[in-house]
């Protein structure tokens, strides 16, 4: 596969900025999103089976948002259709999360989120509240260099 250059920016040209889409669902985005996960903690050591089950169900559900510059992931969100009931047995560690048909979710579970660098989480994380208006959004966020949080808002759009 031939390598991608990005061309030179003329004088006073400025980059372009980071642009947030939803992924059309193929096996190579499946395997983008992968790759661009399993580069750190803790996703590098999720059971491959869990983790691409996952991807794959965000991605063809467009239950997610992707962060690219240019050509090249740099954050991903992705979340579930869940009820309020599942989410706080979830948080309570009662329970494991499965997703529900969309029309019956009151909820959505935010279970993966990744980016390069953190000014790329406040523009993904409005996106997802764009797309999950009314919803209460659970979470667990388990990252290395803060302790762990879990807990849900609601996620209020007029």
């Amino acid at each position: 596969m031939p390598q991608q250059v990005e061309a030179p920016l003329k004088e006073n040209q400025e980059k372009p900025k980071p642009v947030l889409r939803q992924l059309k669902p193929s096996m190579e985005v499946l395997g983008l999103v992968a790759a661009f996960l399993v580069r750190e903690k803790p996703f590098s050591e999720f059971r491959a089976g869990k983790l691409l089950s996952a991807i794959k169900f965000q991605i063809s559900s467009r239950s997610h948002v992707a962060m690219l510059d240019g050509n090249t992931l740099i954050g991903y969100c992705g979340w579930l259709p869940i009820t309020s009931t599942l989410g706080e047995k979830w948080i309570a560690n009662k329970a494991e999360l499965k997703p529900v048909p969309i029309e019956a979710a009151d909820a959505v579970a935010l279970t993966i989120v990744s980016f390069t660098s953190r000014q790329h989480l406040l523009p993904m994380i409005r996106e997802c509240r764009r797309l999950q208006p009314n919803r209460r959004v659970y979470f667990k966020r388990d990252r290395q260099d803060s302790p762990a949080k879990k807990g849900s808002v609601l996620n209020r759009q007029s």
